[in-house]
């Protein structure tokens, strides 16, 4: 009798490399969502951080990425990405294991949560652009549908995340960091299921290092369609991250009076946000004018900066940021889709790297910007202040490029002869 029916059977029955992608994704959201709250609760609850330390410390959490993602994009395209991604947990969890024992022998400073914020974002900049070329080496077909798919497991893991987070304020904040070091390595099971790829020679290998980064960079440049995209997500990064890292901690804590629990429901909300956003558009089966949606997104994460600025009720607060997370599930897989739809796959990495740059790259000047900020006029003016300077972008943008009035309209990217 022949094995072959059992064998088909058996395959057909085992997970798809997609599924263990997704598996590996929610693993490190899971933990890095609780990580986001844990620390945040570190600096502004147990440390009781000014607002201009607070927007250091956040600051530091994102700095590595501004410099190192490029490399991090390069490393993608040159090194085995299943590999990486499991040396990358492995990392996560030791640093963050000897964080916890540290807290645990009663050595919390604001100078260790720095050392850590910088440890932490160095392995996030490898991380961030290795996830996204793996999206193309395990799927096929609608490329939108499977990076929603994807966004949709990283917030839920995200809210569950965060909801975790919350536990370092009852149960202590070692043992919250215990947890998260094992659901680091929990993810290691879903990495070493991911097939290994073979790797097309990207332009620029056989250049110097330099040439090889620049590559990436020039491909965006001169790209009729990625360069305004590039330049918006950098501006979402510059405009948006600090406010919702610093600023809402700031007024959730000084404001509001909330703890280690409020913190966590506002990154557990806009996780939640951020899911029901990806749902809709998996639902509809994907977007016809994906830009015009990435636009969309900007302006209304702008109306959520004012309605906070106006001092709403934390109930309403809550809803704000339950908006916000939907409009950043929009502007999130439009923005990575365009970019996986006209990048070229031999420098995919290195050119997703860049997104990463505009997205997180920002984010330390956000963050300590946003403290300044919080220092001088409030938390709730630097909010009214930072959706300002984003309609000013958006604005100017609209005026100043063809493209992105194409891209309103639903149209193809402009093709130089």
């Amino acid at each position: 009798m022949s094995d072959a029916p059992l064998a088909a059977a058996t395959a057909r029955a085992a997970p798809s490399p997609y599924a263990w992608f997704l598996g590996s994704v929610g693993s490190w959201a899971l933990a890095g969502s609780m990580n986001q709250v844990v620390f945040t609760w570190l600096v502004v609850g147990e440390l009781r951080a000014s607002a201009q330390w607070v927007g250091v410390a956040q600051m530091c959490l994102a700095l590595p990425t501004l410099g190192l993602v490029l490399f991090g994009g390069l490393l993608a395209d040159r090194v085995e990405l299943r590999r990486l991604v499991a040396w990358l947990h492995v990392a996560a969890a030791a640093i963050t294991a000897a964080l916890a024992a540290a807290i645990a022998s009663d050595h919390l400073a604001l100078s260790l949560l720095l050392v850590f914020a910088l440890a932490w974002g160095t392995i996030q900049a490898f991380v961030a652009p290795a996830r996204d070329a793996q999206v193309s080496h395990v799927t096929t077909g609608n490329l939108l549908r499977a990076i929603t798919g994807a966004t949709l497991v990283q917030f839920t893991a995200s809210a569950a995340g965060a909801r975790l987070g919350g536990i370092a304020e009852p149960l202590g904040s070692a043992a919250a960091l215990t947890l998260q070091a094992g659901i680091l390595l929990a993810g290691l099971l879903a990495v070493r299921q991911l097939p290994a790829h073979t790797r097309p020679t990207a332009r620029g290998d056989g250049a110097g290092t330099l040439a090889a980064l620049r590559s990436g960079l020039v491909e965006v440049a001169q790209s009729p369609r990625l360069l305004p995209v590039a330049l918006l997500v950098a501006a979402n990064g510059l405009f948006f991250m600090g406010p919702f890292q610093v600023l809402g901690p700031l007024l959730i804590r000084d404001v509001y009076k909330g703890g280690a629990r409020e913190l966590a429901l506002q990154w557990m909300v806009l996780s939640l946000g951020a899911m029901a956003g990806s749902l809709a558009v998996l639902l509809r089966g994907g977007l016809r004018r994906q830009g015009r949606a990435f636009l969309v997104a900007l302006v209304g994460v702008c109306t959520c900066l004012f309605a906070i600025a106006a001092g709403p009720p934390f109930w309403a607060f809550v809803a704000i940021v339950f908006a916000w997370g939907v409009l950043h599930s929009l502007f999130f897989n439009t923005s990575r889709a365009l970019f996986q739809e006209n990048a070229s796959s031999a420098n995919r990495a290195r050119v997703l790297s860049v997104h990463s740059l505009g997205f997180l790259g920002m984010t330390p000047l956000s963050n300590l910007g946003c403290g300044l900020l919080a220092r001088a006029f409030g938390p709730a003016a630097g909010c009214a202040i930072a959706g300002a300077a984003m309609l000013a972008v958006v604005a100017a943008s609209l005026f100043a490029s063809v493209e992105v009035r194409r891209m309103i309209r639903g149209e193809s990217a402009c093709v130089e002869s």
